[in-house]
């Protein structure tokens, strides 16, 4: 019996954090639409690569994505967990309380569809602070 409560009292939990999620973002901050205009990745790739003996041997990038060019082109298509890194992607946006031009940035990571996706011109959704038009997030 008492698992079961356990149980609830985890799903209730679950879904009380989510929800105040919810009201913050729904409360907190307003929609827009932002241009990416830079892109800063920087990568850690392990290649690994079995020969015709069997024999395994692997390499490793670090540094500038774009510097391992043939290791990034493959990595870019897998997103397997032989690549870490971190992005910085700055954008400029109309903040939409005041109307005034902002650039800011957003950070991603290898595990975020984002890291390998976005390209400079591209726009995307944001959520920008109601009280702080410099301050945001993802959408």
């Amino acid at each position: 019996m008492f698992r079961l409560y356990a149980m609830v009292g985890v799903v209730l939990f679950i879904v009380g954090v989510a929800g105040v999620s919810t009201i913050n973002r729904a409360t907190n901050y307003t929609p827009a639409k932002a241009s990416v205009f830079l892109i800063d990745r920087k990568c850690d790739i392990i290649e690994t690569e079995t020969g015709p003996d069997g024999h395994k041997s692997s390499r490793a990038y670090n540094g500038e994505c774009k510097s391992a060019d043939d290791a990034w082109d493959k990595a870019k298509s897998k997103h397997d967990d032989k690549i870490s890194g971190r992005a910085t992607v700055k954008v400029t946006y109309i903040a939409p309380k005041d109307g005034s031009s902002q650039t800011s940035e957003l950070h991603f990571t290898a595990r975020d569809d984002e890291f390998y996706e976005l390209k400079a011109g591209d726009e995307i959704n944001i959520l920008v602070r109601n009280d702080d038009p410099t301050q945001i997030i993802k959408a």
